[in-house]
C-alpha cells in the first residue's frame, strides 16, 4: 500500500468487511478494503483493525433475527496517543460477497489532532455522522480525504420520536436513572477518564435492536455535563456483546445479561447493570461531590453548563495535564464559579476548601490572566472576614492562616488590611479569654518576616498596644524556650527584626530573666555559661544600621553576658566539675573572663579556681605559679580534683601535671614523695608507666637536683620497691629497657633496691665479699686434702668394702605428654571384611582415661580438608586390671600373628583356664615356700654366690630389660601363642618369674641356671616348688632374684610373652583390650618395669582412612597430635626400678 502525505486538517477514512481480497491480504476474508491515502499501514493494523470487530446480541441470533436493520450498531470513538480521534461504526450483514454467509463491515473516520477540539464544542455532529451500509467493488481501494464529517439525512419527525429526541430528565427516567444512580454514572465516567484506571460498563434495560439508539442518546447527556478537557479524551462504545477491555475505550454499553455477577474480569470495575438493578458499591457522597450536584441541578438546561466549562477550562489552562482531568479540581472550580455568581452559602460551608483552592489557582508566579476573576473571589471573602472580626467575632486559625499566605502574593497593597485585620484578631482572643488562639495568631505574623515586621512594628510604635499585645506576648514566648541558647536566639531574632527592642527596657529585663533561669536548671553549668558567652560574641558579626555598632556591643549583650557569669560564680559546685568542661571553656583564658563584675567571697574563689584549672590542664608546661592566687584549702581541692581527672590518663605527656596535684608549697616542695608513687601505683596502666615515671623524675627539680636525688625521693623509691614491686629487677627486659637507662643518682638507687630485694645470701655475700672468698679458698683447700686421703684409704681397703653402685641409673626423663595418639588399620573378624582405621590413645592415668569420651572428633590433617566423624564406636580399657604393658594391639581385632586383640583367642582363653586350675595350689604353696625358706633364701644368696652366679644375674637383667614380669596368679595375656608361652616360661628361673623374649639366647638362660644349681645349696625347697612364679613373697631379698633357678613347668610366668611376629615385652604397646593381660606387670620384683601410658581407649572411625603422622585431631577444646606407631612405641619406654646390686 502506498501511503501520501495526509494533510493535517482533512478526515481520513478505512473501510473493513469480508470480500475476495483486501489491501493486506491477497485471499478472501476479513481484511480492509479500501482506505484513505493518508493512512499508514501500520496505523490501520495497530490502531484500526483492533475495533473492526462485531458480535450479534445473543438475544437476536437466538431468535434466528434476519433483518439487518434489527441488528444495533457498534459505534466507537477513542483518542489515539498521537492526538487523532477515530470514530467508527460496525454493523451486522446477513451475507456477504458470496451471499453464503454473514458478515459485518466497519467504516472509520480518522479526525486528525489538529481538529481535536471540534469535539469539545460540537459533538453533536459526530454523533449524526453517516457511514458506508455497504462496500461495492466500484468503490476502489482508495478512498477520499473529507473536509467534514459527512451528516445522516433523517426524518425530523422520527428523530423527535426517537431516544435522542427526548429531553435528558425524560431519558434518564426511562433508562431507570433517578438523581443518584445518574450521579454515580457520571462519578464514575469523570474518574474513569481523569485517572484511567477502571473502566465502566453499562447494560440498559432495553431490547437489544434499541442499545445504540438509548447508548447514544445517553452519551449526549454525558458529553453535555463532561468539562472541555475530559471531552477531549473521552472514548466509547455503544454495543458490545460481552464486557471486554479495550484501549482508549471507558465506557462500554453491553447486551443485557452478559454482566454476571462474580465475573472476575469486571469486579473491580464500575459495573452498572440497570437492567437487573446493579450499581458500583462506592456510593457517591452527595455532601462532598459539589460538581454532581451542580450538574444535577442543570440537568433540565444542558446547555446553562457550558460557560462554567469555559470558565473551568480557562482556569486549568496552566496547570499539568495530568491534573487537569481530575473530578477534584471540578469540585473546586464550581464553588468558585458559584461564589462568583452570588452563591456566597457555599463559601460559607466551604470556607477553608474555597480560600486553600483559590490560594492554589493564585499562587504559582505564570498563573494566567484569567485568575484574576479568582484573585477577586479571594478579596471578597477576606472583606466578609474583615467585616466580621470588626463586630467582635473571632476568626477560626486555618482562615487566617490562608489570609497569612496570600500576603506573599500582595504584601503592598494587601499587607496593611491584613495587619489591621490581625491587631483586631488577637484583641478579640485575648478579651475573650482565648488566650491559646491569641498565641496561635502571634505566631501565625511572626511566620512571615515581612508581616512580622509590619505588624509588630505597628504594635511597639502605640503604647496602648505595646503594653496589651507584645509584652505578654514576648515574656511568654521567653518563658517557653527549651534551654539558654534558644533564648538567645529569640533575643537576636527580634533585635535584628526590631533594633529597638534592644533600649526596651521591658524586653532586656525578660531577656535576662528567661536566660538566668534556663541557665540555673542546665546539670553542666560551667559548658552552658561557655556557650552563652560564645554566642553573644558572634553577635559582633550582625551590625546595628541606625548606631554602626554591632549587636555584641549593646547594652542588652552585656547585661545577658553579666547575669550569665555571674550564676556560674554563685552556684558552681567545684567539685563536680570535669576536665572537659574547663578546657572547653576558653573564655577562662582571657585576661577580661570575669570584667565587670565586683567579686568578693565565694565568687573570686570559684573564679580563681576555675582559671587555675584552666590554665592547669590547657598550659602544654604548667608551673607551680598557677596555685599563687589561692588559698591553701581551694588549693588542696583543685589538686584532689586534678588527681581525679589525671587518675584515668597517666602518661608521659601527663607528668608535669601529675606533679603538680602533689605541690605543696615553694618552701617545701613536696612533703610526701610517697604519695606520689601510691597514686601511680594505684592508677597507671601497667609497672612500665611508673618506670618512665621514675626515669623522667630524674631530670625534675622537684625529684633531683645538683648532688642526685632527693633523699626523700630516694627513699620513697626503695619503699615502693620493697613494698610494691619485689620482683621487678628479676626482668632482664625491664633491666634494659628502663633501669640501665637510669642516669647515675638514679641508677644508684635503683642497685640498692635491687640488693635489698635480693636473697640473704647474696646480700650477705655483697656486704662480706672479702671476708668470705678468703674463707672459701681456705675450706675448698682443706676439702681437696682430705678427699685425696679418704680416697687412698678406700683402695687400700683401710675403710672397709666398697659402697655398692647403682646400676644402670635410668637417664632423667623430659616431660611427657599428656597423652598419646596414633592410627592403626584393623582387618576385621571375618578375612574377606575390609580393614578400618582406628585412632588409638594412651593416658598415663585412669581419670584421663575415664573422662575421655570420643563419640565425635574432628580430624585435620596438612593440606586437606578438616573430617568431622559423629556417632562413633570406642572401646575403653581405664581400670587398674585393664592397664599393663603387654603387646602393641589394635582394640577389636585378631590376627594369625598372634596380635593381641581386644577380646583374645581361643588359645589365651584355654591358657587362662590352664592357669586357673593351678592357683589354689599355687597360692598354698607359695605361703609355705616364705615360711620355710625365706630365712634360707637370705643366708644363701649372702654367702654362695660366685662369680658365675653374678653374671647369671646379669644376664637375667638384660633379660628382663626385654621382657616382663609377671605378676598375680590370675595373669594371661589375648593372643599369646601357647608354643612360645612355653619356651619363653624356662628361659629364666628368677623368683618373680621374669618373661624372657626371642632375643634372649636360651642358652645363656641354661648356663645361668646350671651356674645357681652348682652354687645355691639352700634353696632345694624352691627348685622343688612347681608354682614358683607366683612366690611374691620371696621376692622380699633384693639378692634373692638370682636364686630359684627352676621354673614350674606348668607356670604362667610368661603369659605376656612373644608373639609369632616376634613382638613381646615393653617393646609394644599393651593389649588394652584384654584384662588379664593387665596384671602382666604387676609389683613382681623391685628390677621391673611398668609401662609410662598403660591406660587406652580405641575409637574405631568405621572406614580405611590414611592418617598421616602429624595430623590434629580436635574434641570439643582438646586437642591431640598423632604420632607413628614407631614413635609411641618408643615413647612407652617403660619407668624403671632401681636395682641394686648385690654387695661383695
Amino acid at each position: 500500500m502506498i501511503v501520501k502525505q495526509a494533510s493535517p486538517a482533512m478526515i481520513q477514512q478505512q473501510i473493513y468487511t469480508r470480500e475476495r481480497s483486501g489491501l493486506f491480504r491477497g485471499t478472501e476474508g476479513f481484511d480492509t478494503v479500501a482506505a484513505s491515502d493518508g493512512l499508514d499501514s501500520v496505523f490501520i493494523k495497530k490502531q484500526l483493525h483492533p475495533f473492526c470487530v462485531y458480535d450479534a446480541p445473543a438475544e437476536l441470533a437466538s431468535r434466528g433475527e434476519k433483518e439487518a436493520a434489527g441488528y444495533p450498531p457498534a459505534i466507537h470513538l477513542f483518542h489515539t496517543d498521537g492526538g487523532d480521534t477515530v470514530l467508527g461504526r460496525s454493523i451486522y450483514q446477513p451475507v456477504d460477497f458470496t451471499g453464503l454467509r454473514s458478515a459485518f463491515l466497519t467504516h472509520n473516520y480518522v479526525i486528525p489532532a489538529a481538529r481535536r477540539d471540534e469535539i469539545v464544542i460540537d459533538y453533536s455532529r459526530y454523533f449524526e455522522a453517516d457511514y458506508a451500509e455497504k462496500y461495492f467493488q466500484e468503490i476502489g481501494r482508495v478512498l477520499p480525504e473529507l473536509e467534514h464529517l459527512p451528516q445522516r439525512k433523517r426524518n425530523p419527525l422520527l428523530r423527535q420520536s426517537g431516544p435522542s429526541g427526548l429531553p435528558a430528565g425524560e431519558l434518564l427516567d426511562e433508562l431507570k436513572l433517578d438523581e443518584k444512580s445518574f450521579k454515580q454514572l457520571l462519578f464514575a465516567v469523570m474518574t474513569a477518564v481523569g485517572e484511567g484506571r477502571k473502566k465502566v460498563y453499562v447494560a440498559l434495560d432495553v431490547p437489544a435492536e434499541q442499545i445504540t439508539q438509548y447508548a447514544a442518546a445517553l452519551l449526549k447527556v454525558l458529553f453535555a455535563c463532561l468539562p472541555f478537557e475530559q471531552r477531549r479524551r473521552f472514548g466509547f462504545l455503544t454495543y458490545a456483546k460481552e464486557p471486554q477491555s479495550r484501549k482508549h475505550i471507558h465506557l462500554q454499553f453491553v447486551e443485557r445479561g452478559s454482566l454476571r455477577p462474580g465475573d472476575r474480569e469486571i469486579e473491580k470495575e464500575y459495573v452498572f447493570d440497570l437492567a437487573a438493578g446493579r450499581l458500583p458499591q462506592d456510593e457517591v457522597d452527595d455532601g462532598r461531590q459539589p460538581y454532581l450536584e451542580f450538574v444535577w441541578r442543570a440537568v433540565g438546561e444542558l446547555e446553562s453548563l457550558e460557560d462554567f466549562h469555559r470558565f473551568a477550562d480557562d482556569m486549568l489552562a496552566a496547570k499539568e495535564p495530568q491534573s487537569r482531568g481530575v473530578l477534584s479540581a471540578y469540585h473546586e472550580l464550581c464553588v468558585f464559579y458559584q461564589v462568583e455568581k452570588g452563591r456566597w452559602d457555599l463559601y460559607e460551608n466551604h470556607k477553608l476548601t474555597v480560600l486553600r483552592g483559590l490560594l492554589g489557582y493564585l499562587e504559582p508566579a505564570d498563573a494566567p490572566d484569567s485568575s484574576l476573576r479568582l484573585n477577586d473571589i479571594f478579596l471578597a471573602a477576606f472583606d466578609r472576614e474583615f467585616d466580621r472580626i470588626k463586630q467582635r467575632n473571632i476568626p477560626e486559625l486555618a482562615v487566617v492562616e490562608c489570609f497569612r499566605d496570600y500576603y506573599r502574593l500582595d504584601g503592598r497593597n494587601y499587607g496593611p488590611k491584613l495587619v489591621n485585620y490581625l491587631i483586631h484578631a488577637i484583641n478579640n482572643a485575648l478579651t475573650e479569654g482565648q488566650t491559646e488562639l491569641a498565641y496561635g495568631l502571634y505566631a501565625l505574623a511572626e511566620s512571615q518576616p515581612e508581616l512580622s515586621k509590619a505588624f509588630f512594628g505597628t504594635v511597639l510604635k502605640l503604647d496602648g498596644l505595646s503594653d496589651r499585645l507584645f509584652e505578654p506576648y514576648i515574656r511568654n514566648k521567653l518563658a517557653e524556650a527549651q534551654g539558654p541558647k534558644e533564648v538567645l536566639n529569640i533575643v537576636h531574632s527580634w533585635a535584628v527584626a526590631q533594633p529597638d527592642l534592644l533600649r526596651n527596657a521591658s524586653f532586656q529585663e525578660y531577656a535576662v530573666e528567661s536566660l538566668t533561669d534556663k541557665l540555673r536548671k542546665q546539670q553542666r553549668l560551667l559548658s552552658a555559661v561557655h556557650m552563652v558567652l560564645e554566642n553573644i560574641r558572634k553577635w559582633e558579626r550582625t551590625p546595628l544600621s541606625d548606631s554602626g555598632m554591632t549587636m555584641a556591643d549593646s547594652q542588652l549583650a552585656e547585661l545577658l553576658s553579666l547575669a550569665a557569669k555571674n550564676l556560674l560564680l554563685n552556684d558552681l559546685e567545684v567539685d563536680k566539675l570535669t576536665q572537659d568542661q574547663v578546657v572547653s571553656a576558653a573564655f577562662l583564658g582571657r585576661a577580661d573572663a570575669f570584667a565587670g563584675l565586683q567579686l568578693e567571697g565565694r565568687q573570686r574563689n570559684h573564679a580563681d579556681m576555675l582559671q587555675t584549672l584552666y590554665e592547669w590542664f590547657t598550659r602544654r608546661e604548667s608551673m607551680e605559679d598557677i596555685f599563687q592566687a589561692l588559698s591553701a584549702s581551694d588549693m588542696k581541692r583543685v589538686q584532689q580534683l586534678g588527681r581525679e581527672w589525671l587518675q584515668s590518663g597517666i602518661e608521659l605527656v601527663q607528668f608535669g601535671k601529675i606533679v603538680l596535684a602533689f605541690y605543696q608549697d615553694a618552701d617545701s616542695g613536696f612533703a610526701d614523695y610517697d604519695e606520689v608513687l601510691e597514686y601511680l601505683h594505684q592508677h597507671a596502666k601497667d609497672k612500665e608507666t611508673i618506670y618512665e615515671f621514675m626515669l623522667w623524675s630524674q631530670g625534675h627539680p622537684y625529684f633531683a637536683g645538683s648532688k642526685g636525688l632527693v633523699p626523700a625521693y630516694a627513699a620513697a623509691l626503695l619503699r615502693y620497691f620493697d613494698k610494691y614491686d619485689r620482683s621487678a629487677f628479676k626482668s632482664k627486659e625491664y633491666r634494659t629497657l628502663y633501669f640501665e637507662k637510669a642516669g647515675a643518682p638514679l641508677a644508684k638507687v635503683f642497685a640498692e633496691a635491687r640488693l635489698a630485694l635480693s636473697s640473704p645470701l647474696k646480700r650477705f655475700l655483697a656486704q662480706n665479699g672479702k671476708k668470705v672468698g678468703a674463707t672459701i679458698i681456705v675450706l675448698a683447700s682443706g676439702l681437696v686434702v682430705t678427699a685425696g686421703i679418704l680416697f687412698v684409704m678406700q683402695q687400700q681397703g683401710m675403710l672397709g668394702p666398697k659402697t655398692p653402685v647403682e646400676a644402670n641409673q635410668p637417664p632423667a626423663q623430659a616431660e611427657k605428654p599428656e597423652a598419646l595418639v596414633y592410627a592403626d588399620n584393623v582387618a576385621g573378624a571375618d578375612a574377606t571384611a575390609t580393614e578400618t582405621t582406628s585412632l588409638v590413645f594412651l593416658f598415663p592415668g585412669a581419670e584421663q582415661c575415664t573422662a575421655f569420651v570420643p563419640s565425635a572428633l574432628t580430624i585435620e590433617s596438612s593440606g586437606g580438608s578438616a573430617q568431622q566423624f559423629t556417632n562413633l564406636k570406642y572401646e575403653s580399657n581405664c581400670t587398674a586390671e585393664s592397664s599393663g604393658a603387654g603387646d602393641l594391639g589394635t582394640a577389636g581385632t585378631t590376627g594369625p600373628s598372634g596380635a593381641a586383640g581386644g577380646a583374645g583367642t581361643d588359645d589365651a582363653k584355654s591358657d587362662d583356664a590352664a592357669a586357673g586350675g593351678n592357683e589354689g595350689d599355687t597360692a598354698k604353696d607359695t605361703k609355705e615356700n616364705v615360711k620355710e625358706n625365706g630365712k634360707e633364701n637370705v643366708q644363701g644368696n649372702a654367702e654362695g654366690n660366685t662369680k658365675e652366679s653374678k653374671e647369671s644375674v646379669k644376664k637375667t637383667a638384660e633379660n628382663q630389660d626385654s621382657g616382663q614380669s609377671a605378676d598375680k596368679k590370675d595373669d594371661s595375656t589375648g593372643g599369646t601363642n601357647a608354643a612360645d608361652a612355653t619356651k619363653a616360661t624356662n628361659t629364666t628361673g628368677a623368683g618373680n618369674g621374669t618373661e624372657g623374649t626371642k632375643g634372649t639366647d636360651a642358652a645363656d638362660a641354661a648356663d645361668a641356671t646350671k651356674t645357681n644349681d652348682k652354687t645355691n645349696t639352700n634353696d632345694k625347697a624352691n627348685t622343688s616348688d612347681k608354682t614358683s612364679k607366683t612366690d611374691k613373697t620371696a621376692a622380699t631379698g633384693a639378692t634373692n632374684k638370682t636364686n630359684n633357678t627352676e621354673t614350674d613347668p606348668a607356670g604362667k610366668t610368661n603369659k605376656a610373652g612373644t608373639d609369632s611376629a616376634g613382638a613381646s615385652g615393653t617393646g609394644q604397646l599393651n593389649d588394652a583390650s584384654n584384662p588379664k593381660s593387665a596384671k602382666s606387670i604387676g609389683a613382681g620384683g623391685e628390677g621391673m618395669k611398668e609401662s609410662a601410658y598403660p591406660y587406652r581407649v580405641a575409637v574405631s572411625l568405621g572406614m580405611k582412612l590414611d592418617v598421616p603422622a602429624g595430623s590434629l585431631i580436635k574434641l570439643g577444646d582438646q586437642q591431640f597430635t598423632v604420632i607413628s606407631r614407631e614413635e609411641a612405641q618408643s615413647m612407652m619406654s617403660p619407668v624403671e626400678s632401681p636395682v641394686e646390686s648385690p654387695k661383695q
